[in-house]
């Protein structure tokens, strides 16, 4: 059996352990070949990358290996050590032998390197590697392993195979594929292509789409002179690195342990800024180790008797309103814990108070909670609205991040904020279930992903405290402005034109967009997505409600308990299997890597898409 894994990134490598474990239990021949165009690792852990750009995962949450949290069904599995506990113990070594390009600044990253901070994405990358390396010494004698750096062009189905098409032209039959190609680029937009044919056009303008930060030029972009990045998500603070630390600018730490940058001369003016206005808040210090915050009412059973309740139907308001009211239980029982504060209440009262409430905001100023501690969600998620037309919107900013980092340096666990945020990281599975227990019609649908996803977005997958302490240091330091919200930008006079609503005005030769594409099977460029898209072979997940208006994800369909690919006639195809950010819209929330000890959803995925192929 020849069996194609389209990526060398996590997935497909967590699922190389359980094929090859899997291949042990049969004298049949296995071969096995990894193809990507990029090293082992993939695009976005790609070893060889600018190694300025920061997971925001902490090194002792991420692992490439099964552990016992998640059932396996195959005789054996190979165990090994997580990220941090790696880079601990072989990384050194591995690191000298290997003679990476960004070897001494690896050697650099492991003396300093902390179970609860963060590291380079490239360095993740080197662990990949690692892993791949470990699992070459293990091989059965039935299965051939191999990794060929190429790109897969195409798969057309032939009888019970697949011819594959790679892109020096050779071609080869396979038994089944297994995709998982992670973010790739979409065509630009009709605004977007408007952008790049008039920078094409005129010397003096620089525009540069949605791409991975690591594989964008910034170096045409002059000392000095303005440039305007699209997004203040998770990319745009790589782009921030890129153009002050990479062109030698240094933070340092004041007496006072605030962070202040020293200037290079060489970085642009930035002007950042997005539709909302606001950073992603700052991941907490991590207080976890691998078990996470056990739910008290936002639960399976809890979500599972409101819908029988309900004729087997839950609204998005329901899943809200019992989500809401976890998160506000979490955020009162670690604002109490501050013994600072003489609390007018006896805690436990106060407590057993709020888990009987329907109302927990109104519970706690019935308590006399001062209102500067109460939840007020409107200023979560939209504190923009409360600055006056006169106030400098920099000024709001440094306040707003100031509040953020202390908040943060609270803990992911401890924080009356950051730590009731951090919660939704550990009860992914449950939302999960509410999503793919039929529960909710496509009406309701359409409210989740228009209201939840932005709010887990804004909380919960935010960057490290450093990258929101540079944010603020660079705004003090003059390089950095940040937009208000609903940034536009426009063309004039072979100039782009950015603004706000609150009335500013940039005139600027640079423009970033500063964001990754949205995954869209309709809109890939991608050669394999896009070829197999027009065969039919890919389908996206399209849902009609019940005004009779329908809207697409984006998301790749696919059986969501064995990953098998569903075409556009709804019938799966044998043998061909996709998994992770293509099919987001279609599964919920595809971004993130395996995390060992808490039953990973990834390590899931790939214990089903081996048993299936093997079974």
């Amino acid at each position: 059996m020849k069996i194609v894994l389209v990526g060398a990134g996590p997935r497909n490598l967590t699922l190389l352990e359980r094929l090859m474990a899997y291949a042990k239990e049969t004298t049949k021949p296995v071969d096995i070949t990894l193809y990507d165009s990029f090293p082992i690792g993939g695009r976005v852990w790609n070893p060889d990358q600018n190694p300025l750009f920061l997971m925001n995962t902490v090194t002792r949450q991420l692992t490439l290996f099964p552990d016992p949290s998640v059932p396996n069904h195959a005789a054996t599995a190979t165990y090994g050590p997580n990220f941090y506990e790696w880079a601990i113990t072989y990384g050194k070594e591995y690191v000298q032998r290997r003679h990476f390009v960004n070897g001494e600044h690896f050697l650099d990253e492991i003396a300093r390197i902390n179970p609860n901070r963060f590291t380079s994405r490239a360095l993740f990358g080197v662990y990949s590697q690692w892993f791949y390396e470990r699992l070459g010494t293990q091989v059965p004698s039935n299965v051939m392993l191999s990794y060929e750096r190429k790109m897969i062009l195409d798969v057309t189905p032939q009888d019970d195979q697949y011819e594959i098409t790679l892109d020096d032209g050779t071609s080869f039959m396979a038994d089944k594929v297994v995709m998982s190609t992670g973010m790739v680029d979409n065509k630009l937009s009709e605004e977007q292509q408007t952008f790049a044919d008039a920078a094409n056009e005129h010397a003096n303008m620089l525009y540069i789409g949605p791409t991975h930060p690591a594989e964008a030029n910034l170096d045409d972009i002059p000392a000095r002179q303005k440039v305007v990045l699209r997004g203040l998500g998770l990319s745009f603070f790589d782009y921030l690195a890129k153009l002050t630390i990479d062109r030698g600018g240094r933070f340092a730490r004041d007496n006072n342990g605030v962070l202040y940058y020293l200037p290079s001369g060489k970085e642009p003016h930035i002007i950042a800024g997005s539709r909302h206005g606001l950073p992603l808040h700052a991941r907490g210090i991590n207080q976890k180790i691998n078990e996470g915050y056990q739910p008290l009412f936002f639960t399976n059973k809890n979500l599972d008797e409101l819908a029988t309740a309900n004729n087997g139907q839950l609204s998005y308001a329901d899943f809200f309103k019992l989500l809401k009211k976890e998160l506000e239980y979490k955020h009162y029982r670690n604002t109490i814990n501050d013994f600072g504060i003489t609390w007018p209440f006896n805690a436990d009262h106060f407590m057993t108070a709020l888990a009987e409430s329907d109302d927990l905001n109104k519970t706690a100023r019935q308590y006399g909670v001062a209102e500067e501690y109460i939840m007020d969600w409107q200023r979560i998620l939209n504190p923009v609205a409360d600055v006056p037309e006169e106030v400098e919107y920099s000024d709001f900013m440094m306040n707003y991040l100031t509040w953020d980092i202390n908040d943060a340096y609270k803990g992911n666990n401890d924080a009356p904020y950051a730590g009731a945020f951090d919660m939704l990281r550990d009860i992914r599975s449950v939302i999960r279930h509410y999503l793919d227990a039929g529960y909710l019609n496509a009406d309701e649908y359409d409210k989740f992903l228009k209201h939840f996803n932005p709010l887990n977005t804004l909380i919960s997958v935010g960057p490290p405290i450093l990258r929101i302490e540079q944010m603020r240091a660079l705004i003090e330091t003059g390089l950095l402005t940040v937009a208000g919200p609903g940034l536009s930008a426009t063309i004039q006079d072979n100039h782009f034109v950015a603004s706000d609503n609150r009335n500013n005005k940039w005139t600027v030769d640079n423009l970033v967009e500063a964001h990754l594409s949205a995954p869209s099977l309709a809109h890939t460029i991608n050669p394999l997505m896009s070829n197999l898209r027009e065969k039919g072979i890919l389908s996206e997940a399209t849902y009609t409600k019940s005004d009779g208006t329908t809207y697409s994800v984006g998301g790749t369909r696919m059986n969501k308990q064995t990953m098998t690919a569903i075409d556009t006639n709804d019938q799966e195809v044998p043998g061909l299997f996709i998994w992770g950010v293509p099919t987001e819209g279609w599964s919920w929330f595809t971004t993130f890597s395996p995390r060992p000890g808490i039953s990973d959803k990834n390590l899931y995925d790939a214990e089903n898409i081996a048993q299936t192929i093997f079974k």
